[in-house]
């Protein structure tokens, strides 16, 4: 394990069984999870986790039914100080008054709809992890081991809670679901640099500990998913898949695919509405030459229903859906190699969610940084080294995909671009500019400047945004 994480450190920092009662301690349990569906019902934050709402599935059309195609960017936010003088974690969360809230080195802002700062919170450690809405509650990690909840409103702690010494440097995305929130901690011992041994359950209201896990392998990006059955659903480094009891911790069922145990990833897992979940890992470390895996298991019992081998890395998170000119239900993936090298290879894949079959892939031009590093890196190194900041962003290759209500896929890249595929050449109608075209499909390529972390994409009704590593980026009809 050590050696995976020592690997991983130079190439990425970047930084249904139904639910039982009878699982539960206590029948207060029970009450308690009715009452928090109701909580969760009335809140209506439309964009409340690194890839909208966890119960929905990963980030796909059925979030909002817009298409984002007709949106123009209506303006941008970045560091008071200038874009290099910060680096951002993942991208924004957006709550029912269409407020954003980016968390970065220098701390969480919350920005109205019209780009202005509404107030800045400093938690007690540097957080790189992405916040989380659950209400009224701004909900976050930091690398000391604390886990905090912040007013929306006002930006005033609500509470702090000590999880364990440390937490990984990673780029995080813990959540929240029924009055739980769900986060990780306790970072492994030197050289591993990132990733966390233990997995807890919180009480949303005041911070106490409900329960903690520990994995079988480190998590990484930890980024939990909530079927909305009173269960949670998670990955490891190693492509190894969980499902707890969200109110007691308890195991439900846990697969460990023997053939990639001594792999390493920055990828994750996504679910879909078939009761279905995915996962996105790799056959070796992630750099270039190395191959990936795509696997859907069955949320019931956790059993593979199919796997599906690919040329390129896995390094990114699934999103499900249905696409344009596409029939079956679809799950997209991001494969693309680690920084650090030089011609780096990345394509957009969409498999069929019942069998795993290729449906569409799209293949975009290698990309080589200066010294191996992704867009905006060396730009605002110098920048942040001033700063006493983390000084590069160092991004798996892509963002997670999302897609849209027209069933177009979006992903932001480490070359400083954003990527929308359109799908099939056959179907396609209309014409844009920078259009890429390979293997049969069509995508737009709209160059932002710097490269994007797993969350970078976020969207509510009228609303469409992306966060590179330093800029905040809000489209609009």
């Amino acid at each position: 394990m050590a050696r995976l994480l020592r690997l991983h450190f130079f190439c990425t920092l970047s930084l249904a069984v139904a639910w039982e009662e009878s699982e539960c301690s206590g029948s207060s349990c029970g009450a308690q999870f009715l009452q928090f569906q109701a909580e969760a019902r009335s809140a209506q934050n439309p964009w409340p986790h690194a890839r909208g709402n966890p119960s929905r599935g990963s980030a796909a059309s059925g979030v909002t039914p817009e298409a984002w195609t007709s949106h123009t960017l209506a303006w941008t936010w970045h560091d008071p100080k200038g874009k290099y003088h910060n680096l951002f974690a993942g991208g924004p969360v957006i709550d029912q008054d269409k407020n954003f809230y980016q968390t970065t080195a220098k701390g969480i802002y919350a920005i109205n709809s019209a780009g202005q700062e509404i107030w800045h919170y400093e938690p007690s450690g540097r957080s790189n992890n992405e916040v989380t809405l659950a209400g009224d509650l701004v909900l976050g990690t930091s690398i000391n081991g604390t886990a905090f909840a912040v007013n929306r409103q006002s930006g005033k702690e609500v509470w702090a809670s000590k999880l364990a010494e440390t937490a990984g440097g990673d780029c995080g995305y813990p959540g929240a679901s029924n009055g739980v929130f769900v986060a990780a901690a306790d970072m492994p011992p030197p050289p591993s640099g990132g990733g966390n041994l233990r997995v807890f359950g919180l009480d949303v209201k005041n911070g106490t500990k409900m329960w903690e896990y520990d994995p079988d392998m480190p998590v990484w990006n930890f980024s939990p998913l909530f079927p909305g059955d009173g269960t949670v659903v998670f990955m490891d480094f190693a492509g190894g898949m969980y499902r707890l009891n969200l109110m007691t911790g308890a195991q439900i069922w846990r697969t460990l695919p023997a053939d990639t145990r001594d792999t390493f990833t920055d990828g994750g897992a996504g679910l879909g509405p078939n009761q279905m979940a995915y996962s996105c890992s790799n056959l070796g470390v992630g750099s270039e030459g190395s191959g990936g895996v795509a696997r859907g298991f069955h949320l019931s019992n956790g059993s593979m229903a199919w796997e599906k081998k690919i040329p390129m890395p896995c390094n990114s998170y699934p999103s499900v859906g249905h696409l344009e000119g596409v029939e079956p239900l679809a799950v997209v993936v991001t494969p693309g190699s680690f920084m650090g090298q030089e011609n780096l290879h990345g394509e957009v894949l969409a498999l069929d969610a019942t069998t795993g079959a290729t449906i569409w892939s799209h293949e975009v031009k290698p990309y080589s940084g200066p010294g191996g590093q992704a867009a905006g890196d060396a730009e605002g190194f110098p920048t942040r080294a001033i700063e006493k900041i983390q000084p590069i962003c160092l991004p798996a290759h892509w963002s997670s995909p999302l897609i849209d209500g027209k069933g177009m896929v979006i992903a932001g890249r480490s070359d400083g671009s954003m990527y929308k595929l359109y799908g099939p050449q056959s179907s396609f109608k209309g014409s844009i500019s920078n259009m890429s075209v390979n293997n049969g499909t069509v995508a737009e390529v709209i160059p932002l400047g710097s490269a994007f972390l797993h969350g970078a994409l976020a969207a509510a009704p009228g609303i469409f945004a992306i966060s590179s590593c330093d800029t905040l980026y809000v489209f609009k009809k």
